[in-house]
């Protein structure tokens, strides 16, 4: 009686301690379902954010790319602007030849930066008139008091020195702009420095 009454004992406690485990099981398994939908959703969060930082760098990057062809459009603008006023006020034809040759390079630029913004279906910014018209007022008086070669080619390089300090600036930004808008700032910067050696034999 004894033996069966502890087998018996035995068997309970063994029911007992299985019923124990599979309660823990449970907790446990509770515990790991109530974690997932958290886990889940910040998941979630983390891929939502990291989509809206990407569209926010591409719209920034946009914008930027839009900026710095804006820039370019505006050198070459007063660029062009410059040599259409001083053509006609100089009678040396090696230098006239020259700022020529410039005028349909700075065109050149332009009418690059007029197909980059067609891609993004968008139009360059016009350089304001008033600023055009003071620019030429600013030629005509320092020709005014001096209208040799050498004169003309400071005048020159002095402005075709501000284009290349920009363009400078602006490549030495390491911004995020297109790789071909990268290309055309560089291939504006070293035509531009060209021209200036080209303009040193005037001096």
């Amino acid at each position: 009686m004894d033996k069966n009454k502890s087998l018996k004992n035995s068997a309970e406690d063994i029911t007992m301690d299985s019923k124990e485990d599979e309660k823990k099981s449970n907790i446990s398994d509770n515990i790991t379902d109530s974690r997932k939908p958290e886990l889940s959703d910040e998941s979630s969060d983390n891929k939502k954010s990291n989509e809206s930082c990407n569209s926010t760098d591409d719209f920034n990057c946009f914008d930027i790319d839009l900026a710095v062809l804006n820039e370019i459009s505006k050198i070459a603008q007063m660029g062009m602007s410059s040599i259409s006023f001083l053509t006609n006020k100089i009678s040396d034809k090696e230098m006239k030849k020259l700022l020529v040759s410039m005028y349909s390079q700075y065109s050149n630029i332009l009418h690059q930066v007029n197909q980059h913004f067609e891609k993004y279906g968008e139009i360059p910014e016009d350089t304001p008139r008033y600023t055009k018209m003071m620019s030429c007022y600013g030629i005509k008086m320092n020709l005014l008091r001096d209208s040799t070669n050498s004169h003309i080619a400071e005048m020159m390089i002095q402005g075709t020195l501000m284009g290349v300090i920009e363009c400078q600036k602006i490549l030495n930004c390491n911004l995020c702009i297109e790789d071909s808008t990268t290309d055309l700032l560089k291939d504006f910067n070293k035509f531009q420095r060209d021209n200036i050696n080209k303009l040193n034999a005037f001096l």
